[in-house]
């Protein structure tokens, strides 16, 4: 994963970029005096405006989003614009190309798609939606994870189309899958950094087809499950003397205070409190 971190007066972006996640990119960013010139982009954008007002001109018309907006372009969207007030606006977007778009349509709806997927307006007052891409899009954005980073990616695709375009999402069959042997998979591999496809390759299901049967065998999606399953190691570490920082890394965790605070949020306590009993 390739990072980039600028720092401009007050202005903070942050723009990371995901080869293996079919090349997407994701942007977090507070913008102050920041202009854009007319241009388009090759991929889809989907963003969500949480802070501001960002003042847009896109399909014919200048826009006022403001704060709980979400966005969804078109590649070849011409659009220009700044800010629309003068504590400018804070956004996150998410740049997806059209084959990243056609494989994860794919897998959703079970058929090729055709066409460019269209969501009838580029900007949509929906709070709510606003608040779930913004957690998803933070997951996304800076997650080490990968099956995390997968998951997240699914379930913020999968949600804009439920809510945003419910006529390009066909229902499709359940499937149950060898899910069992899935659970099992991350049972021995908690230590391990798996990904999506890989859980796809056991279940011989498609990648929202794992995701939902996942969550219904277990109550809980892959990543949440393997997550419990690290800390459940860790915890076992612990209790074999092995020190917190130690323990994180042969759990697999990014670092130690990445551990720490899943840890309490399963435990109910530090990793500290918890080796003292």
């Amino acid at each position: 994963m390739e990072q980039v971190q600028l720092q401009e007066f007050k202005e903070e972006v942050s723009l990371r970029y995901r080869p293996s996640l079919y090349g997407i990119e994701t942007l977090s960013a507070r913008y102050l005096t920041q202009t854009f010139k007319p241009h388009a982009h090759d991929e889809y954008i989907f963003g969500v405006i949480d802070g501001g007002v960002h003042s847009v001109w896109c399909r014919g018309e200048m826009n006022q989003v403001s704060c709980g907006s979400v966005v969804t372009m078109r590649p070849g969207d011409i659009h220009y614009g700044g800010a629309g007030r003068e504590d400018g606006w804070r956004q996150r977007m998410l740049y997806l190309p059209e084959a990243g778009m056609r494989a994860l349509l794919e897998d959703v709806t079970g058929r090729v798609p055709t066409g460019t997927l269209d969501f009838g307006t580029a900007f949509h007052a929906r709070p709510d939606l606003a608040r779930r891409f913004a957690d998803l899009h933070a997951v996304l954005h800076a997650s080490s994870a990968q099956l995390s980073v997968d998951v997240a990616l699914d379930t913020l695709l999968g949600t804009l189309l439920r809510e945003l375009a419910p006529q390009q999402s066909v229902p499709r069959q359940q499937g149950q899958g060898r899910i069992a042997d899935a659970i099992d998979y991350l049972d021995s591999h908690a230590e391990e950094d798996v990904s999506l496809e890989d859980l796809c390759q056991i279940t011989g299901l498609r990648r929202r087809q794992t995701i939902e049967a996942f969550r219904r065998a277990t109550g809980l999606p892959p990543h949440a499950w393997h997550l419990q399953r690290k800390v459940h190691l860790v915890k076992h570490l612990l209790r074999e003397g092995l020190s917190p920082a130690t323990a994180a890394a042969q759990a697999g965790f990014a670092d130690q205070s990445h551990m720490g605070r899943h840890f309490r949020a399963i435990v109910g306590i530090t990793p500290a409190a918890y080796v003292r009993g």
